[in-house]
């Protein structure tokens, strides 16, 4: 496959034009891609959007989302969006789907089920829309022959937002999906999710402009039922009517896992500006008496807070090390790196190479941005995956300026 390359001018305007071509043309649309506040975000309002035009969409959500996104799922089936979640559920669509969307995704790893979806549908020339915002270090186009958004943005919901836009010129006799509450919610959260609630923007005056319009109209189209005899009036902590309030959701921790991440945040290795974070499977069974185990979903919940808060307590960059499973379903070691908010001073996909180099043949991927990455190593014993890591942070902080 080709590397990723943002698009412009005539080429955007003219992938835009077959896109919404296509999505006139077809009935039943499939979605898929890496599982984040973003993708899922993206997928979900553009589907809602298909259900306005009286389409059918499915999502494939193989282990749900953790806590703070449960809003998403009641949301995807109060609507009637289908979530797949296994193999055979998968498949069993073949004969009624027409069209597969991926949104958010930068290569074929990190797609959950790919080669079930690559068989079923990827392979027997089904037309595809792909949507993203990553470029560079391992990001590839998942297919050859489909239709292409692909352009630098905060987010991918910023480009879904786009593609809403003109979606709304071609058909307006269709209900503005900026009217929908549940749209905004899922453009927001994407948004909100991979900016760190708007502290890391890359893109400003874009972050501004869809804030602005979505919050506006998310508190517009927030309706509020008064008190009636024997019901009370909602409360204004019952629905999300700015994107403050879905940030707080985002955010919000039990006191359980606050004390597990004010343990972990004291194992913090600072060294000159460059925070190392090893919660690899033997070691975090240090902290099992205050935390529930690595490969929980108790522990995903946390683990956003861990990838900013490293950072911020090293001063420029951190580094978070823990046993997992990448998309595929396959043991590895992730590989997190992540900048502090107010440092800018080194391009994190440069590590790349550096991993490449020290685990020779070990190496299964990553990429990202320039102010955070994600790499995956095939899994090793602790003391030999640290003894090989130790010129990869000479080599960070050596180029930190």
């Amino acid at each position: 496959m080709s590397q990723k390359h943002p698009m412009k001018g005539d080429v955007w305007a003219g992938n835009i034009d077959q896109a919404i071509a296509l999505i006139e043309e077809k009935e039943n649309f499939l979605f898929c891609g890496d599982i984040d506040p973003d993708s899922v975000g993206s997928m979900m309002s553009l589907a809602l959007f298909l259900r306005l035009m009286d389409k059918q969409a499915s999502i494939v959500l193989e282990n749900g989302l953790n806590e703070n996104l449960d809003y998403l799922i009641s949301i995807l089936e109060y609507n009637s969006i289908r979530i797949l979640k296994t193999e055979d559920e998968i498949k069993n669509m073949k004969k009624s789907v027409d069209a597969i969307v991926i949104c958010d995704t930068a290569n074929t790893k990190l797609v959950p089920f790919y080669s079930v979806l690559s068989d079923s549908f990827l392979n027997q020339n089904f037309s595809v829309i792909e949507i993203d915002h990553h470029f560079g270090a391992d990001s590839e186009e998942l297919t050859e022959d489909g239709i292409k958004l692909f352009r630098e943005a905060n987010a991918t919901t910023e480009i879904i937002g786009e593609l809403l836009q003109e979606l709304m010129k071609r058909f307006p006799e269709t209900t503005d999906p900026f009217n929908q509450r549940n749209i905004l919610i899922g453009l927001i959260t994407g948004l909100l999710g991979d900016t760190v609630g708007g502290k890391v923007v890359p893109l400003k005056e874009d972050f501004d402009y869809w804030m602005k319009e979505l919050g506006a109209r998310l508190t517009k189209n927030t309706r509020w039922r008064g008190a009636k005899e024997g019901r009370p009036a909602d409360s204004k902590d019952s629905k999300f009517a700015s994107p403050e309030k879905i940030s707080e959701y985002l955010d919000r921790l039990s006191d359980e896992q606050e004390g597990c991440l004010t343990a972990l945040t004291n194992r913090i290795n600072n060294k000159n500006g460059l925070g190392f974070l090893n919660l690899m499977e033997p070691t975090y069974k240090e902290v099992e008496d205050v935390c529930q185990p690595y490969n929980s979903d108790w522990f995903a919940d946390i683990l956003g807070f861990l990838l900013n808060r490293v950072p911020e307590e090293a001063g420029k960059i951190g580094v978070i090390c823990f046993n997992g499973k990448n998309a595929e379903g396959k043991e590895c070691i992730f590989v997190k790196l992540r900048r502090a908010v107010a440092y800018d001073g080194f391009d994190l996909r440069q590590v790349e190479d550096q991993l490449k180099g020290v685990f020779d043949g070990s190496y299964m991927g990553g990429g990202g941005h320039p102010g955070a990455v994600s790499f995956r190593i095939v899994p090793q014993q602790e003391e030999a995956f640290l003894s090989k890591f130790e010129p990869v942070a000479d080599y960070i902080q050596s180029n930190m300026k």
